[in-house]
């Protein structure tokens, strides 16, 4: 009962959230020596949230285009050291808000552009900021195997968000991101299975000379048709990071490893459209936050 409790007090946040990062909210105004002497801290604070791998997420989708909203809903109240312990409590992190995805297939070839907008809380350091964030582009061919699907992608993080070096908290990085990604899915009936690997090389902040550690992501779902179009699973999520660099030399014990479980409910009963409820928690971390996210899924075919 506590899990379900936290998960519906979580979408309620959520639902609340993107209204509020919708209509309002620009940085709170904080003085500005206590900026300065915060903010290499806070940089290290902030959830890179990575949307969960998601039912069929690697299938061939139709010719044509696809229009996706991926609402989400971060907290986090303890970020640990290197050994997994907790380093800082009652921090207060909340990120929210949705990642809007398009996409176009046409053959085997897809291609997709992400633009996110959140909202970055630490109550903690009463630090607040808002916005959009770094878009992605995403170029993927599906490869010519029958038995299953397999889905390279190539993608580009670009830096487009405002980023402030002299504020506690960015919703941009300020730094691009190359990424190799590998999408796997296979389904039988009634099972289906999807796996996502990625690996991240992450280049420098020019404006803080700060470059953060490439990283390894590993993904899988398993789901059961309950229904027609009607799925249910679990998932588990893992990342571990190489250490950071600052002004070219390597910070010491600064790599993060994190791992995740939870599960997704689809449905897929509305006329081209998919929906999707999915919750992770954070079971293992380290130099990391230790929280949970809730993110959604609306997919529609045009």
């Amino acid at each position: 009962m506590l899990w379900w409790a936290t998960l519906w007090s979580a979408v309620f946040q959520l639902e609340y959230g993107l209204l509020v990062c919708m209509i309002a909210a620009m940085n709170s105004i904080i003085p500005l020596i206590f900026r300065l002497a915060l903010v290499s801290l806070l940089s290290l604070l902030l959830p890179v949230v990575a949307l969960a791998v998601n039912f069929a997420a690697g299938a061939k989708a139709p010719a044509g285009h696809q229009f996706k909203l991926y609402p989400y809903f971060y907290s986090a109240d303890t970020k640990t050291d290197k050994d997994g312990n907790p380093a800082i409590r009652e921090l207060g992190l909340k990120k929210y808000g949705v990642q809007i995805f398009n996409s176009y297939q046409t053959g085997d070839l897809n291609l997709s552009a992400i633009i996110p907008i959140s909202r970055v809380e630490v109550a903690k350091f009463d630090a607040v900021d808002s916005g959009i964030g770094d878009i992605q582009l995403r170029l993927g061919y599906y490869l010519p195997v029958e038995w299953a699907t397999f889905l390279p992608v190539l993608m580009v993080k670009i830096p487009f968000g405002n980023y402030d070096k002299n504020a506690l908290v960015n919703v941009s990085d300020g730094q691009s991101d190359l990424v190799a990604e590998l999408y796997f899915f296979k389904l039988v009936q009634p099972l289906s299975f999807d796996a996502v690997i990625k690996y991240a090389k992450r280049f420098r902040n020019h404006d803080n000379d700060f470059t953060p550690g490439n990283e390894f992501s590993a993904e899988g779902l398993l789901t059961w048709r309950l229904a027609e179009k009607i799925r249910f699973g679990p998932a588990i999520n893992f990342v571990v990071g190489g250490e950071n660099r600052r002004e070219g030399k390597s910070v010491a014990d600064s790599g993060l490893m994190r791992l995740a479980a939870g599960g997704e409910l689809y449905y897929a009963r509305i006329d081209r459209m998919i929906i999707s409820l999915a919750a992770y928690q954070d079971l293992l971390t380290r130099n990391s936050n230790s929280g949970i996210l809730v993110m959604s899924r609306f997919a529609i075919d045009f």
